[in-house]
């Protein structure tokens, strides 16, 4: 397996809303209260959140131990630009599905 492709796993692995935020905050250098907005979480949130995926990412071993920089992450994430899934639309599609899911789910229980 590449480099490129054990990277690639693993950030899939990420749970949507972390992937999203890597994504608009280091690819696309969003500033952070509107990549919150993006998410649907606040600002602290997405901070944990960050800090959280790339902490999985460096223990699973596809991105270097700190001190990675930012333009080493936005290598990587760069390297992911086509595909589908990853594109503005989709993951924001994504963390609004992810949510109308739970939303559905916490109805039930009341």
């Amino acid at each position: 397996m590449t480099e490129q492709a054990a990277f690639q796993e693993k950030f899939a692995a990420l749970d949507v809303p972390a992937r999203a935020a890597l994504v608009f905050w280091y690819r696309e250098r969003l500033p952070l209260d509107h990549v919150a907005k993006l998410v649907e979480r606040s600002p602290e949130r997405v901070e944990r959140d960050v800090i959280d995926a790339l902490a999985e990412l460096r223990r699973a071993g596809v991105l270097p131990r700190p001190p990675a920089t930012e333009d080493e992450l936005c290598q990587w994430l760069d390297k992911l630009r086509d595909e589908p899934e990853l594109s503005t639309f989709a993951l924001v599609a994504a963390v609004r599905a992810g949510r109308a899911r739970r939303g559905r789910f916490s109805r039930r229980a009341e």
